[in-house]
């Protein structure tokens, strides 16, 4: 079976080897997403995320209305993403959606005061932290999402929510370099802080309905953001992530 994960690092290797071997100069820019899906054969996210990785690299550079540029000829011990998860970032977000909200809403039922008190603390934490330690952000990030799950009282969510971020946010190289690269940034962690305290406010409400549009909206931010990053050239497309597997937003009723 192959997953869409494991398809995009297939894509970052083939491009890859098309440029160093030549037939694009150091400087030169890359065809378009859209090229690039039928030249490889890959749907527009899978481009995406192969891009994302390869800037990551140090091998491109997007430049926001211009393209994408072959800035250098690296070494082969480079390249991220030998060892790493099969899953990709934009996979990631989408799981994400389809699973933490439907857990968020169960937990607006469950919740206790004791989750609520430990929720406020970690929300004053991360305010502390902002523009700060990042990586002491990212774990109040995680303690936030994870509480959340807690508040299921229902062991086997909190174990899907753990393995999720255990997985792939904790032990993938390409989320590690997404966030060291661009999710530390004090615009962004102020972002992360909104939506937590809307998420709370929700939860507060014991409504499943609002919390689980709250939740939601943050990895839909989430995901504006790493499009911002890796379309170019159509930034809004489509306003989605996957054309063939399209997913409801706020625009919509949730049900």
């Amino acid at each position: 079976m192959s997953f869409s994960g494991r398809r995009y690092q297939q894509v970052a290797k083939q491009i890859r080897n098309t440029l160093l071997s030549g037939e694009l100069p150091v400087g030169g820019r890359l065809p378009s997403e859209r090229d690039l899906s039928e030249r490889y054969g890959a749907s527009r996210a899978t481009i995406r995320e192969a891009i994302i990785m390869l800037e990551l690299q140090g091998l491109v550079e997007v430049k926001q209305g211009s393209g994408i540029f072959f800035v250098e000829n690296v070494d082969n011990n480079s390249l991220i993403g030998e060892a790493e998860s099969s899953i990709g970032p934009f996979e990631l977000l989408q799981a994400r959606q389809l699973l933490e909200t439907n857990i968020a809403s169960f937990a607006a039922t469950q919740i206790t005061a004791a989750h609520v008190r430990e929720m406020r603390a970690l929300l004053k934490a991360q305010e502390e932290e902002i523009n700060g330690d990042s990586k002491r952000f990212n774990e109040l990030d995680h303690n936030f999402h994870m509480v959340i799950a807690d508040a299921t009282q229902n062991n086997m969510l909190i174990q899907m929510a753990q393995s999720m971020w255990d997985s792939v946010r904790t032990e993938n190289p390409l989320w590690d370099a997404l966030n060291a690269q661009y999710f530390h940034e004090k615009r962004l962690q102020s972002l992360w802080l909104s939506d937590h305290k809307n998420i709370l406010i929700a939860l507060q409400k014991r409504s499943p309905q609002e919390t689980k549009q709250a939740v939601w909206q943050h990895i839909e931010n989430a995901k504006k953001e790493l499009f911002k990053v890796s379309n170019v050239e159509e930034p809004d497309f489509e306003g989605y992530l996957f054309a063939a597997n399209a997913v409801p937003t706020l625009n919509n009723d949730i049900e």
